[in-house]
C-alpha cells in the first residue's frame, strides 16, 4: 500500500476555476503512480467567498473555509483518518520508499495531527516522525487522525465566533489555527515526518496579491513556462 492509499479518505482542494493547477495535480499524481478516483480520492472544490470577514485576505477565508468544511464532511463519514492536500502539491522523489515508511510507522503510533509536508528541515538521513515543537507555516499535506477530527472541526468553529485580534485566537491563516490548536492542547499528539514527503509546486498564488509578472496577461505566460521549468528542476533533486 502506497501513503495516499493508506488513508481512509483524501481530499485534495482545488478552486474550479484553477484548472491549470487540477491538470498539473493530476499529472503528479500520475507520475507518482496515485490514482485519483473522485470517491476515496478526489477533489474538493474550494470555498471562494466574496469578503475576508475578519480574516487576512479574502484568499485566507476560502483556504480556512475549505479546509473547515471537509473535516466536516470527515465527520459526517466517520472516517478512520483522512489526508488533505492543497492542489499544488509536489511530490518527493523518495515519496516511494519513504511513503511506505511513514504509515508502517503511523500504523504503530498515537496520533492526532501528522505533517507529510511541511517547513521544517529535520534528520533526512534517517527518516521517521518527530514530534511537532514549532510553528509549521504550512497545510498543502498533513492528515488527521479520525478520533480528532470533530475536536479540529469544532476548534475551527470557535475561531469564527471571535473577533480578529482575539486573545484566544480569531480569524487567521489555516495554518496558523493547526498551531494554535496544538500549541494550546497538550493533548494534541502532532508529528512530522523528518524527510519532507511533499513540496508546494511552483504556481500562481490565490491567497496573496499577484505581483506584476502575474497581473499583466502579456507577462503571464512567460511566468507559467518558468514555474513549469523550475518544478521539472526541483521534482529531479527534493
Amino acid at each position: 500500500m502506497n501513503v495516499i492509499d493508506f488513508f481512509d479518505r483524501t481530499r485534495i482542494i482545488n478552486i474550479p476555476s484553477r484548472t491549470d493547477r487540477r491538470e498539473e495535480t493530476e499529472a503528479e499524481f500520475a507520475r507518482n503512480g496515485f490514482h485519483i478516483d473522485d470517491e476515496k480520492i478526489g477533489f474538493f472544490p474550494a470555498v471562494t467567498p466574496t469578503d475576508q470577514q475578519g480574516f487576512p485576505s479574502i484568499g485566507a477565508r476560502g483556504c480556512f473555509m475549505s479546509h473547515m468544511q471537509i473535516l466536516e464532511e470527515a465527520v459526517r463519514l466517520n472516517v478512520d483518518n483522512i489526508l488533505i492536500m492543497e492542489d499544488d502539491i509536489q511530490f518527493s522523489r523518495r515519496i516511494g520508499p519513504f511513503g511506505k515508511k511513514a504509515i508502517e510507522s503511523l500504523q504503530g503510533m498515537d496520533w492526532d495531527i501528522a505533517y507529510l509536508g511541511h517547513s521544517c528541515e529535520g534528520n533526512s538521513d534517517t527518516p521517521g516522525w518527530a514530534p511537532v515543537d514549532r510553528p509549521i507555516h504550512l497545510s498543502h499535506f498533513y492528515a488527521v487522525n479520525g478520533k480528532s477530527v470533530g475536536k479540529l472541526r469544532d476548534f475551527l468553529a470557535q475561531i469564527l465566533q471571535r473577533p480578529p485580534g482575539h486573545p484566544d485566537g480569531g480569524p487567521m491563516h489555516y495554518d496558523a489555527a493547526l498551531n494554535t490548536l496544538i500549541h494550546t492542547d497538550k493533548n494534541i499528539q502532532a508529528y512530522y515526518f523528518t524527510w519532507n514527503l511533499g513540496y508546494q509546486r511552483p504556481s500562481r498564488t490565490d491567497l496573496h496579491a499577484l505581483s506584476i509578472f502575474d497581473r499583466l496577461a502579456m507577462l503571464r505566460p512567460v511566468m507559467a513556462l518558468y514555474r513549469r521549468l523550475k518544478a521539472e528542476k526541483l521534482r529531479r533533486t527534493r
